[in-house]
Formats: structure tokens, C-alpha cells, sequence
């Protein structure tokens, strides 16, 4: 269970996993992302402060378990007490990676906020399993095989949302399969203010785009076009339309039943998260207050091009990457280096990652690159359109990585190297052009 709550309501997480009813060799482990948690008989806490993220928490929990499977399960859901034996109850084929328990909505949500939550349900499994670009889960409620976790190198680290659905995707690209588990369910409970949600809402839609960014054919669609395409339905095909809006093994939340889903209080909040969720878009998909790369830890790279030794203790270096850091690559020490990287690999070595800044292209959002690039464009013009001139079919355009450039010019002690292949020794050498540098 990763936590990042109050203390009070550690203890009223820690109830909830010590309800559970468990057989011999199983281990109950909160991994605490905030420093509240208290030391309690019956289960193991440990540290998850490297970064204030549940993907950093639900890996640092998973390095201190022992067993085959590993479940996943939010802090803000209360499991039945048979929750693991209903993951059981049917046997798990050798080639499924992981299953998806159901995420239902708590039924004692007594603010607006809460019940809308409830009423639109938007963390069912079976919904997620229907999404039109490939099948995904909630990490909220999720058993994963240990050989499949250990393969992809568990969770994104240095993401704030929709690293569940990338774990999902990642996932069945290696070849595991993704099932649900209908019968084992946990109550979710909704957030309890308008603000919590919004902020909730925006955290998503930066996911989203994050997503998109990420995965060639995916595009996020807006709220308001979903609701106008449900719209449209009703029209066509009024039967058909309402019997489709919610899949129909999931049985429909009672705060949707009756006066409260029809409400136009509810009408009003689906616009205000459909705002929320254009300006999410334009976000980056960073963890809050997360550090600035350190610049300080151990690179691993099996690239063709080796990476000399620093050459002076002091020495800053700002490493070019295409995917950082690849799995079973020998060590390099480094001393006062940080990396630009395009994007993390599929199978991620999660270890180096947090002993390395790294600042990842594929996170910055259109908002930081497009205040990225107006500062180039004003500060230096002619560097900007030289770049744009010069730039080659298949390179990244300026505005992608006007964010890096901005960092490497603020960095005036700073020398570069491109590890990788043309893609990364291009974008290092734009980055020393638009800086005016001949660092190298």
C-alpha cells in the first residue's frame, strides 16, 4: 500500500490491510511516501521519500516483497476481508502478468463531491478494460506477477498520473497478458472536496497527454467531444446508447440511481473537470515539487559510443540521451552529471534512475514548451531560426526541445556528450548551438 496522507489516516489505512484475512507466507507492507506512518505489529513500513509519487512508493514496496504475486491497493480503498482469496478463486494462467481487481465506490460519500465521484465511477476496471487503444487497469486495486513487475522494471518513477496505464501497455507488450477479477473487489472512496477533485482532474488529463506523447496512435479525447459523441448515440439509437454507457457486468453505483445522477449540480461539475481537463493537457506530467535533476549519482550505458571518464573533479556534464537508462548495462561512475533524455526505455533500471537527475523530454507538457521556446525566441532569435533552418526530417522539432535548452543555457559551467546513437549526438549538438557554447 503506498501512503501520503495524515497520521490519522495511516491508521485508518493500516485498519483496513490488517482486516484482511491472510494464509502463511503472506506479508502485509506500507510503503510511506509522506513520514506519517507509525511502526505497527503485523506489518512492515518502510521509506518511500526519494520522491513524492505512488508509482516511487508502490516499487519501493514491491523491492521488500517476497512473494510470486503483488498487490497493489490504494490507500483510500477498503478491501473485503476474502479480498486475496477472491484473486485466487479461479486458478492464474502461467501467461497472465496481472489482474485487475474491481474498484466500486464507497457508499458513504456524504459531499457533492464525493457522490459525483460514486455516480460517474470513473475508476471501474471494466470500463478501463473496454478503452478503445488497448486495455488498461487501476493500480488502486492490482495483483501483478513478480517475474512480470521484476521484467519491466516496475512503475515509472517521476510521474504524477497515468503510470498504471502505461504499466498496463508496457505490460502487454512484453507478452503478459491482462485479465480482470471481477470478485475481487475494494470500496474506493471519492474525493471528498470540488478543489481535490479538480486538482485530481488535471493531474489525469496531464496523464493523458503524457500518454499521447508516448504512444504513437494515441490521442486523448476531450471531454467535451466524448460527451458529444454520447449525445449523438442517444440520438441514433436512444436504446442502444443507454444500454452501452456502462458495461454490464459492473453494477451501477446507487448514488447514479434516482435524483442525484440527474442533478444539474452534476451537470455543472462535468463542465468545470471539462475545463480542468484542457488546461491538465497543456501541463507537464511531473510529480509536484519534484527536485530539479541533482546531477549527481551513476550512469549505466551499453551504447556503441563509450563515455569517457569525467576529466576534472568539479567538471558539470549534461548527458544527450535517446531512452535512459537501459537494464543490465555496466556501470560508469559519474561525478556532476545530469541527462537529457528523449524518453525512458520499455524495461527501465529503476535503481539508476534515482541515482541520476534525469529529465525527460517526453514529460514536458505544451505549456513548458511553449514558454521554453518564446524565451529562446526572444533572448535569441537568430539561433532559433538557424536551428528551425537546419533542423533535419525526423528530428525533433525546436519547440520539443526548447525546455533542455533553456536548462543547458542556464548551466554555463556545463560540458555536453551525446551517449547513443545520431538522434542523441543531434539534439546535443542543437542544444550547444542555441546555447551559443562550444561546450563539448
Amino acid at each position: 500500500m503506498p501512503f501520503a496522507g495524515t497520521a490519522a489516516e495511516a491508521v485508518a489505512a493500516i485498519g483496513s490491510l490488517r482486516a484482511l484475512e491472510l494464509r502463511e507466507g503472506d506479508e502485509l507492507i506500507v510503503a510511506d511516501n509522506s513520514g506519517t506512518v507509525p511502526a505497527t505489529a503485523g506489518l512492515t513500513v518502510v521509506a518511500a521519500a526519494a520522491e513524492r509519487s505512488p508509482a516511487h512508493a508502490r516499487n519501493v514496496g514491491a523491492e521488500h516483497a517476497v512473494n510470486e504475486f503483488v498487490l497493489f491497493l490504494d490507500a483510500d480503498c477498503t478491501p473485503g476481508v476474502r479480498l486475496l482469496d477472491a484473486y485466487f478463486a479461479t486458478p492464474v494462467d502461467p501467461g497472465v502478468g496481472a489482474l485487475a481487481g474491481e474498484v466500486v465506490a464507497a457508499a458513504d460519500g456524504d459531499t457533492l463531491a464525493a457522490r459525483y465521484g460514486a455516480a460517474r465511477s470513473f475508476l471501474g476496471q471494466e470500463a478501463h478494460f473496454a478503452h478503445p487503444y488497448r486495455p488498461r487497469a487501476v493500480a488502486a486495486n492490482l495483483m501483478v506477477r513478480r517475474a512480470a513487475f521484476e521484467q519491466l522494471g516496475g512503475f515509472y518513477e517521476g510521474l504524477r498520473a497515468a503510470e498504471d496505464t502505461d504499466f498496463s501497455w508496457r505490460l502487454q507488450e512484453a507478452g503478459w497478458r491482462l485479465e480482470i477479477r471481477p470478485e475481487a473487489r475494494v470500496e474506493h472512496r471519492y474525493r471528498a472536496t470540488l478543489a481535490e477533485l479538480c486538482r485530481q482532474w488535471r493531474g489525469y488529463a496531464a496523464g493523458r497527454a503524457w500518454l499521447a506523447r508516448r504512444y504513437e496512435g494515441f490521442t486523448p479525447e476531450p471531454a467535451l467531444a466524448r460527451a458529444s459523441r454520447r449525445v449523438w448515440q442517444r440520438i441514433r439509437d436512444p436504446q442502444g446508447a443507454a444500454a452501452t454507457q456502462r458495461p454490464a457486468a459492473t453494477p451501477e453505483p446507487a448514488a447514479s440511481r434516482g435524483p442525484a445522477a440527474r442533478d444539474a449540480r452534476f451537470l455543472a461539475i462535468d463542465a468545470l473537470l471539462a475545463a480542468e481537463e484542457l488546461v491538465g493537457f497543456l501541463l507537464s506530467n511531473r510529480p509536484r515539487r519534484l527536485p530539479e535533476p541533482a546531477g549527481v549519482g551513476f550512469l549505466l550505458s551499453n551504447r556503441p559510443r563509450r563515455l569517457p571518464e569525467p576529466a576534472g573533479v568539479g567538471i558539470h556534464v549534461v548527458l544527450v540521451a535517446d531512452r535512459f537508462p537501459m537494464r543490465g548495462d555496466p556501470p560508469v561512475a559519474l561525478g556532476g552529471a545530469r541527462v537529457e533524455a528523449a524518453a525512458r526505455p520499455e524495461w527501465v533500471s529503476v535503481d539508476v534512475a534515482r541515482r541520476i537527475g534525469i529529465a525527460y523530454r517526453e514529460d514536458d507538457g505544451a505549456a513548458a514548451r511553449a514558454v521554453a521556446l518564446a524565451e529562446l525566441a526572444i533572448s535569441h532569435p537568430l539561433r532559433c531560426a538557424a536551428d528551425v533552418l537546419r533542423r533535419r526530417p525526423g528530428d525533433p522539432r525546436l519547440a520539443a526541445i526548447a525546455p533542455a535548452a533553456v536548462r543547458f543555457s542556464r548551466d554555463p559551467h556545463a560540458g555536453v556528450q551525446a551517449i547513443g546513437g545520431e538522434g542523441a549526438q543531434s539534439v546535443a549538438r542543437r542544444l550547444v548551438a542555441l546555447a551559443g557554447s562550444r561546450r563539448s
